[in-house]
């Protein structure tokens, strides 16, 4: 991840460029369901259960949570997991894929059991919709962040609050731990996205896009050293998290979708070492992927749903994504190579 071209020359400028002569990389349309309301998150489970399974969690604004086998060839009976008392807004999986963590509009986070759908522990502290949910990779740590402005750190064993920091001056729109479970990142509404050093809450960085559009979706890279945050200027910039202060640091910027208004999902897509993809939502129910070191727009899965799609994901172990749509579309599908056999 460079700030140089496959090529060796400076960056140029591209403005919504789509490179020519590539394949479409993910057209064959596995299969699709749906919940009663909007698709508001979606998650891949980091490894296969039992060495088959490829299993993908879905929450909605229907209060409920599904996981579905992409394996099966229809994926219709998927579990569902029920308790909540409000829309889900956040999903994420233990390294393990033993346990899934939501966050809802109730204010509170729940822990599951991934194999029975049974709820473990209840996470109770923050005082407003909890958005966004995160696991380290011990799962010895959830983050989470909401609406009241502040980042948590719990014990998702016991359910207990470890840490409590007043991260932003507007709702948190992400969270996220870095490879090494060392430092958290976090984005707002406010414009800033920060990193947090875990044992001692302190901030280590502050970056901003220019303009200071709010931020509506942060992770960190695979290898921990960048962060991809999400923008409401249309925009993806991926910084380098070891560059100074403020709107320094930008490596990477990705544009071509529309994404104004709404939290968009985005993700990294590296299962296949020869197309490493960055893929995001869009407004306009389209589902972008872009090429990680040449910034080009690779392929667009247009209309892929008939309306928002909030939720984009991709497996780490095998090549599909998957996407969900909002409330006029409700349907979650999964995408595969186009030569894919199964």
């Amino acid at each position: 991840m460079s700030t140089a071209d496959a090529d060796g020359s400076p960056k140029r400028r591209r403005e919504n460029p789509l490179e020519s002569g590539l394949p479409p990389e993910f057209t064959k349309l596995r299969y699709h369901g749906k919940h009663t309301k909007a698709i508001s998150c979606l998650k891949c489970a980091p490894t296969s259960r039992e060495g088959s399974l490829a299993l993908v969690a879905t929450g909605s604004s229907d209060n409920t949570i599904k996981l579905w086998d992409v394996t099966s060839s229809s994926g219709s009976s998927p579990s569902t997991f029920k308790g909540h008392a409000s829309g889900i807004n956040d999903l994420d999986w233990s390294s393990d894929s033993r346990y899934v963590a939501s966050a809802s509009d109730d204010k509170n986070i729940r822990i599951w059991d991934a194999p029975t759908g049974m709820p473990l522990v209840e996470l109770r502290g923050h005082t407003s919709f909890v958005f966004a949910v995160a696991f380290n990779a011990s799962a010895n740590l959830l983050v989470s962040g909401g609406f009241d402005e502040n980042v948590k750190l719990w014990d998702p064993r016991t359910g207990n609050c470890v840490s409590t920091i007043p991260a932003h001056s507007e709702p948190i729109t992400g969270v996220s731990f870095n490879r090494d479970g060392t430092c958290i990142v976090s984005s707002s509404f406010d414009g800033l996205v920060r990193i947090w050093d875990t044992a001692t809450s302190s901030c280590l960085r502050t970056f901003y896009a220019e303009g200071n559009p709010p931020v509506s979706s942060v992770s960190f890279s695979p290898n921990g050293k960048f962060v991809l945050a999400g923008t409401l200027d249309d925009k993806l910039r991926l910084w380098n998290v070891s560059n100074v202060n403020g709107e320094g640091g930008v490596a990477k910027t990705y544009v071509g979708r529309h994404n104004t208004k709404f939290c968009c999902g985005s993700a990294f897509s590296v299962s296949n070492p020869d197309r490493q993809r960055i893929l995001a939502g869009s407004e306009d129910g389209s589902v972008y992927i872009w090429s990680i070191n040449s910034r080009n727009l690779t392929q667009v899965l247009k209309d892929a749903h008939s309306d928002i799609v909030l939720a984009v994901d991709a497996s780490k172990e095998r090549e599909f994504i998957a996407t969900g749509g909002s409330e006029k579309d409700k349907t979650v599908k999964f995408w595969t190579p186009t030569k894919a056999d199964n």
